[in-house]
């Protein structure tokens, strides 16, 4: 079975961190990079108390005023009702993860990640961007 350690998670997160100063490098000056929006409202939806909850959210809090945390086992629709970005994640068994359920007409920002992430972007026939 595969497995993600803490170190390899936190140096994964510290390249996010890279690439988000990057990228409000290049849409900023080259001396000041654009601030972050900290004001945007995050969920975290991914498997309570989980190690990998735990330092996503820690991460995430140190970005952004609003991090809150939801269950993907039992996330509905409209649960990500007031949330600028959603962060769908599983640690578990990834081929037996849960799948939430989204209507034709959803239309709000949803990030997936990992494995489990691209396998609900299957399951929900979504378009992925190749990272």
């Amino acid at each position: 079975m595969w497995a993600v350690q803490r170190a390899d998670l936190r140096g994964w997160a510290a390249g996010v961190a890279g690439l988000m100063l990057l990228a409000g490098a290049e849409q900023g000056s080259a001396r000041e990079p654009a601030p972050v929006n900290r004001s945007l409202k995050i969920l975290y939806a991914g498997r309570p108390g989980s190690d990998r909850e735990a330092d996503f959210v820690a991460f995430l809090q140190q970005q952004f005023d609003v991090v809150r945390t939801g269950n993907l086992e039992t996330l509905r629709e409209a649960d990500l009702q007031g949330f600028d970005v959603t962060l769908l994640d599983w640690d578990g068994n990834v081929f037996a993860g849960p799948c939430p359920q989204f209507s034709e007409s959803f239309s709000r920002p949803v990030i997936t990640l990992g494995v489990h992430g691209s396998m609900i972007c299957s399951r929900l026939q979504l378009k992925m961007a190749p990272w």
